[in-house]
């Protein structure tokens, strides 16, 4: 099929795949969907990690664990809404 997409290759650990094939037959999802479903779920903490690797890598270390500390309190605000 024709897409736009970028494709990638990636390996999996076995209980990695496991989970994905059990999650893809129970839901009826194709995996590829559930892989960018989580990843796009997560958006925003990848880019607040980022953000943070790049400010630790110019030594403000300060300024990287405000970035990853605001990173983490989202994702566990977002788990438990």
């Amino acid at each position: 099929m024709a897409t736009n997409l970028r494709r990638v290759t990636i390996s999996l650990p076995a209980d990695v795949d496991e989970a994905l094939i059990r999650v893809s037959e129970i839901t009826g999802m194709a995996q590829s969907k559930f892989i960018v479903h989580c990843l796009r779920e997560n958006l925003e903490t990848m880019h607040a990690v980022c953000d943070a690797v790049e400010e630790l890598k110019k030594g403000n270390k300060e300024k990287s664990n405000d970035l990853l500390c605001q990173a983490l309190g989202k994702a566990i605000f977002k788990a438990n809404s």
